[in-house]
């Protein structure tokens, strides 16, 4: 039982001491004073900030806009203040950022838990030698690190970073995700009085979240087309007996879009491609997948039953966005169970390896590291 300002929070055991296993056996605490967290703030995240709060003291957590559960969010902010800075408020004024942020974390050494990477937008104005490193959850973070690395042409971070995000581990969660994600899209149809057998999907992105979401599409009688830029994932999704056509006419055809490649799978040109009435469901943030999102959702129309779907064009010619162009599976909670708790261990694993990750690329564990975790998870959640 925490209590902070007479502020009661019970924390399921079996999960506190899975992590301070980690955390523990691994002496991170010894390494670095403060966290930064950067995160979804949805039910059950509350288990792993504050089971992290009891053994390495959180400075602060930055909420993803598109995914605050309020109830969590007042929670939380009675244990670990909260940082409400948006990723656009981050890139467009970095100093003013920095210079709040070393408010909260002084002259102590900190380490920062990414998603998505808001910290790739300050790497070249960061001035805080007492910033150890950055460890980071996601493809399109992961993504928006090497892009800072080739940018800067010096070879070199100014601080180690590490990804979790092409993690073995990281499998489980992403196949439920997918899932989550097909579930959300098949509750918004109903909601409209549509069924998804017999709908035309087309998948952007045939990663571990794209392969999950055709699959699960698939099993329901949907006819689903595949499109990645990468040739290998393309053929693959023939294999497993999806379609492929040229985007302008997939995207003609399409009753259904599923953005999942965190990389502005939906560009400018594309969008009068988009079949009338077609409704676009994204797998990450919206102005990771969809180029241009802010202009497009400020001229956007509000649906007439529905507060969660956007319509974007005029009546001649428009589609829709669900959950106004964000993650759809958070419409319903997102959750993938206790697998999520094999990703937020590596997490955590990943800040004892900041000592020794090399500046020169985006580091990754080794597989021995991911081993440990996957058993040690399996000892506390496997007979669950």
């Amino acid at each position: 039982m925490l209590n902070y300002n007479g502020y009661y929070f019970s924390l399921n055991k079996m999960v506190s001491d899975f992590f301070y296993q980690i955390i523990d056996f691994y002496y991170i605490r010894n390494q670095f004073d403060k966290l930064i967290i950067v995160t979804h703030l949805v039910p059950g995240i509350d288990q792993f900030l504050l089971a992290v709060h009891q053994k390495i003291p959180i400075a602060g957590i930055i909420l993803k806009a598109s995914s605050i559960n309020h109830l969590v969010a007042n929670k939380i902010e009675h244990f670990i203040p909260i940082l409400r800075y948006t990723r656009q408020q981050i890139k467009s004024q970095p100093e003013v950022f920095l210079k709040e942020l070393k408010n909260y974390v002084g002259d102590s050494k900190f380490a920062v838990i990414d998603t998505g990477g808001y910290f790739s937008h300050v790497l070249s104005n960061i001035k805080i030698s007492n910033l150890i490193g950055i460890v980071e959850d996601t493809e399109n973070g992961h993504q928006k690190y090497e892009a800072v690395l080739l940018k800067q042409n010096k070879g070199s971070f100014p601080c180690p970073i590490i990804s979790v995000a092409r993690s073995v581990l990281k499998e489980p969660e992403d196949f439920l995700v997918g899932q989550a994600i097909v579930f959300s899209a098949e509750a918004i149809l109903r909601e409209e009085r549509q069924i998804l057998a017999g709908k035309k999907a087309l998948v952007l992105g045939y990663g571990k979240i794209g392969r999950s979401i055709a699959q699960h599409l698939q099993s329901k009688s949907v006819r689903v087309d595949v499109l990645d830029t990468n040739s290998n994932r393309q053929v693959l999704a023939l294999a497993h007996s999806h379609h492929t056509a040229p985007k302008n006419i997939a995207l003609k055809n399409a009753d259904l879009i599923f953005c999942a490649t965190g990389n502005h799978s939906l560009r400018k040109e594309d969008l009068n491609y988009i079949k009338k009435n077609a409704l676009v469901f994204t797998a990450t943030s919206a102005d990771d997948e969809i180029e241009n999102y802010s202009s497009l959702i400020k001229n956007a129309i509000p649906h007439g039953s529905h507060s969660k779907i956007t319509q974007i064009g005029d009546q001649s010619n428009h589609f829709f966005l669900c959950n106004n162009g964000n993650a759809v599976n958070f419409m319903h909670g997102g959750i993938v169970g206790p697998f999520i708790y094999l990703v937020q261990a590596e997490l955590l694993f990943a800040l004892s390896q900041l000592s020794v990750a090399k500046r020169s690329s985006v580091f990754q564990l080794t597989d021995e590291s991911k081993k440990f975790i996957a058993q040690l998870w399996l000892h506390y959640f496997s007979s669950q």
